[in-house]
């Protein structure tokens, strides 16, 4: 007894095979969808969050540099008028100021460019200066670590 298929039987199967291959993509592009939208939404958080803790960084970056800038100013003011010392410590003081307040000012997209300007324009200013800074955060680690 062969089993014969008849065209509408054949028909019939390939309408259900096409129907369960539409629902299979279907429930695809639906995992899908939800997918991209779960990993845009993550991304945005976690832009979210590294825009928040640059800023909060510049913040301290900002009031770190005017208390230096406030050390220096204080330090002129006790060396004699007039003298290199007075006036290095006063351009030192009046530097420092203007960069806290344009930390504080520009928005890190700003500020980024800014540094990478300045780089370009004088790249061995720049490289002293990065050197400079990590050297003086090299001395604060260790004389944190000397303590403890």
């Amino acid at each position: 007894m062969a089993k014969t298929t008849t065209p509408a039987n054949s028909t019939s199967k390939k309408e259900q095979t096409a129907d369960k291959i539409d629902e299979a993509v279907d429930k695809t592009s639906s995992a899908l969808k939800s997918s991209v939208d779960s990993l845009k939404s993550g991304a945005q958080e976690i832009a979210s969050s590294a825009r928040d803790t640059a800023e909060a960084t510049a913040d301290t970056i900002a009031d770190s540099a005017s208390r230096a800038s406030d050390t220096l100013r204080g330090a002129a003011a006790s060396l004699r008028d007039g003298s290199f010392q007075e006036r290095s410590f006063g351009q030192l003081a009046a530097s420092l100021a203007d960069a806290s307040d344009a930390i504080r000012d520009k928005d890190l997209g700003q500020l980024s460019r800014d540094v990478s300007d300045l780089a370009r324009r004088n790249p061995v200013l720049f490289a002293g200066g990065a050197a400079l800074v990590g050297f003086a955060i090299a001395r604060m680690m260790t004389k944190s670590g000397d303590k403890s």
